[in-house]
């Protein structure tokens, strides 16, 4: 699957090997795709996944930003995921961190948290990819993540039980060198 872009690229028409900056996407665009990616393989959060209000109305994701997420047990309850913009500002000379989106579930256990952490996990992986090939814990998250919605929330647990052989061919011994 192809990772959401921070910035927009196309091939340069001068030059076909070389690509060009053509501008930022908006936060809504971002938001929206991430939403749907997390909703088709049910990693929404059950209570709520919204954008933070200074991201609307067609604000550009900043140049050069970076994204990344927190999950933490909540001041009053539930579990809540935040996402963050960070970004260098030339003119502030620092770097910036804003909050772009938040997440909530109502649960309060160690597998709700493992959920979030989950989708967490999803939330990273559709920004930065998942690397050159997927290892057998990788695919059981995935597969525990789609699950959740079928599944009570007991019958989650770590152990080797959950960790099948892997759905993706793993890499050849000559490829890995």
């Amino acid at each position: 699957m192809r990772i959401i872009e921070l910035e927009r690229w196309e091939r340069s028409k001068n030059d076909p090997r070389k690509l060009e900056y053509i501008g930022q996407p908006t936060a809504e665009e971002v938001f929206h795709e991430l939403k749907h990616r997390l909703e088709s393989t049910g990693c929404l959060p059950d209570e709520y996944f919204l954008m933070d209000s200074q991201w609307e109305n067609g604000r550009e994701i900043s140049k050069d930003a970076d994204i990344f997420c927190t999950t933490d047990y909540g001041g009053s309850e539930g579990v809540y995921l935040d996402v963050y913009l960070k970004w260098y500002d030339n003119e502030q000379k620092g770097s910036i961190t804003q909050s772009f989106i938040t997440g909530k579930t109502l649960g309060e256990n160690g597998n709700d948290l493992d959920r979030m952490f989950l989708i967490s996990s999803a939330i990273t992986k559709a920004f930065h990819g998942y690397n050159e090939h997927r290892t057998r814990l990788e695919a059981a998250l995935f597969f525990i993540c789609l699950w959740q919605n079928n599944r009570p929330s007991s019958m989650l647990s770590w152990n080797s039980a959950n960790i099948r052989e892997s759905p993706w061919p793993r890499p050849s011994k000559s490829s890995a060198a």
